[in-house]
């Protein structure tokens, strides 16, 4: 998760039974083939200081809010990062849809918080793969946007954003919006489109 609402490597996850786990095939998404890379932020921060984006479960609880800071920094925000504000005791209703929204803003950002609470930089490469990289987890869809989360230990352990795009083009930021229905298995690469992932192990 740097506009649809969305980032770098990390280990394979062993979880329990309990869905929301996550596992890679250890290190940065990418497959047997070649991996190419573009930089780009995953999700876009806008044209002004700081986009706050809000993800609410179709249930009307909130999911997690995520303030993506620009070029500059922002009071004690630093610039090109991305700072998440999550409920904890809402991971519970993953599995439902996930409605997202966002408002831009050049002053002070509006106070957050959360249960959960961690920074991940706005401005990683959007890695190639052909054959998902990831698997687990709760993946939700918006045409050629995706994430997956995957938690563990009642909290959020991995976020994996997905696009797929005409082979012609280089992947670009994401804005999340509206509505991403709950989906599962691999995301696939339709024919005459690439796809790109950012995939991000949450401290």
């Amino acid at each position: 998760m740097k506009s649809i609402l969305m980032q770098a490597g990390a280990a394979v996850f062993l979880c329990l039974a309990a869905a929301g786990c996550i596992a890679t095939a250890g290190g940065e998404p990418e497959d047997d083939e070649d991996v190419d890379s573009a930089s780009a932020a995953q999700l876009d921060g806008g044209m002004k200081k700081w986009r706050l984006y809000t993800a609410i479960f179709s249930n009307g609880q909130p999911f997690f809010r995520m303030l993506a800071i620009t070029g500059s920094n922002v009071g004690p925000y630093q610039a090109n990062t991305e700072y998440w504000y999550v409920t904890k005791a809402n991971l519970a209703y993953l599995g439902q849809n996930v409605f997202f929204s966002h408002v831009d803003g050049d002053g002070t950002p509006p106070q957050l918080s959360g249960t959960q609470q961690f920074q991940v930089p706005r401005l990683l490469p959007w890695a190639s793969f052909s054959t998902d990289p990831v698997s687990g987890g709760f993946r939700y869809d918006k045409g050629s946007m995706h994430l997956r989360v995957g938690v563990g230990g009642g909290e959020i352990t991995q976020l994996t954003w997905y696009q797929t795009i005409p082979v012609a083009q280089s992947p670009a930021n994401i804005a999340p919006n509206g509505l991403f229905a709950l989906g599962s298995g691999a995301v696939t690469v339709p024919n005459g489109s690439a796809g790109y992932a950012i995939n991000s192990a949450i401290p």
